[in-house]
């Protein structure tokens, strides 16, 4: 089995941030719709972050609300202090 560093690993597109309760960092590589929900920017925002969050857990079995503190959003491969 191979282990990869989840720090030092890059990525494009995506979220960087800790598992609450394990104090895991976490990295989230976002498809190209998934980072558009993430980036919506209107009163309905809320909707479309629920929306990509859904998404993530299909795709990967990780879920975002309630069990990962997001420190990053990566965009075109630069990291922005999320909130």
């Amino acid at each position: 089995m191979r282990h990869f560093d989840t720090m030092s690993y890059s990525i494009t597109n995506g979220l960087k941030g800790v598992h609450l309760a394990t104090d895991t960092p976490v990295d989230i590589e976002l498809t190209p719709i998934e980072m558009e929900l993430a980036l919506f920017k209107s009163v309905t925002g809320e909707e479309k972050w629920d929306e990509m969050c859904g998404l993530v857990l299909e795709r990967t079995g990780i879920e975002i609300i309630g069990q990962i503190q997001i420190d990053y959003m990566v965009v075109n491969g630069v990291k922005h202090v999320f909130h």
